[in-house]
């Protein structure tokens, strides 16, 4: 059994109000860019075998400067991204040469605070199951609104979960609920949400508060980021 670490990396990251995509900005206080942290999360993990990485055609060559100046070995193949996450994550997907069993890892390239601890105890654990996520239960009341945001419900929180990555997936149950949303027209917030329109079981383990993906600037100000990098 092997494991395939597939890296989507395409977003333009508006919402973080920079020039340059949030996967691509340097952190002020290491100087690197954010995605050469979260690559060296992973590639210092022993049970990952390859990692491919999908991006938009404009920054492939900067991906490639940047693997070749991380030393990051595992690296194995830069994809072009498509317009939507599913779409880059199914070319990098298609792309890997993999045995039904073989284990495939989706991570957001914007959350370079995975705990390498946390890594290995997923890895480990993911043998067990077709798909394997992480997640926080919600501790808050959480309100549905209508479009002038009118409360029309409250949600019982007892089993509500915030989702993370990076999430486990045997292969060929994930190639079947991709093929399965390509048929049935179907577009997913996450890989795990295609899984579950495919029938396929999704099991929730316990996630990291500090594994938060970096979507504004205000994020960076949340985490003692240099500490958390460093595990």
């Amino acid at each position: 059994m092997r494991y395939y670490l597939i890296i989507p990396a395409s977003g333009e990251g508006k919402r973080f109000g920079s020039k340059v995509p949030k996967q691509f900005i340097r952190l002020e206080k290491t100087g690197e860019e954010v995605i050469s942290h979260t690559l060296r999360k992973f590639n210092s993990i022993k049970f990952i075998s390859s990692i491919s990485i999908a991006v938009n055609s404009t920054y492939i060559s900067k991906v490639n400067k940047l693997i070749s100046v991380g030393g990051f070995n595992k690296v194995t193949s830069v994809v072009k991204g498509g317009t939507v996450r599913q779409e880059s994550v199914f070319n990098a997907l298609r792309a890997l040469d993999c045995n039904d069993d073989d284990i495939v890892v989706i991570h957001d390239a914007v959350r370079p605070f995975i705990s390498k601890k946390r890594i290995r105890e997923m890895c480990r654990e993911a043998v067990r199951f077709d798909c394997l996520i992480p997640g926080l239960k919600i501790n808050d009341t959480v309100k549905k609104a209508d479009n002038k945001n009118i409360v029309t419900e409250t949600i019982p929180r007892n089993n509500i979960w915030r989702i993370q990555t990076p999430q486990f997936f045997k292969y060929r149950r994930l190639m079947d609920a991709f093929e399965y949303a390509e048929r049935e027209k179907i577009t997913g917030t996450d890989e795990a949400s295609l899984c579950e329109a495919a029938g396929i079981k999704v099991k929730i383990v316990q996630g990291e508060v500090t594994n938060i993906k970096i979507t504004t600037k205000d994020d960076l100000r949340k985490v003692d980021f240099t500490k958390l990098l460093s595990k």
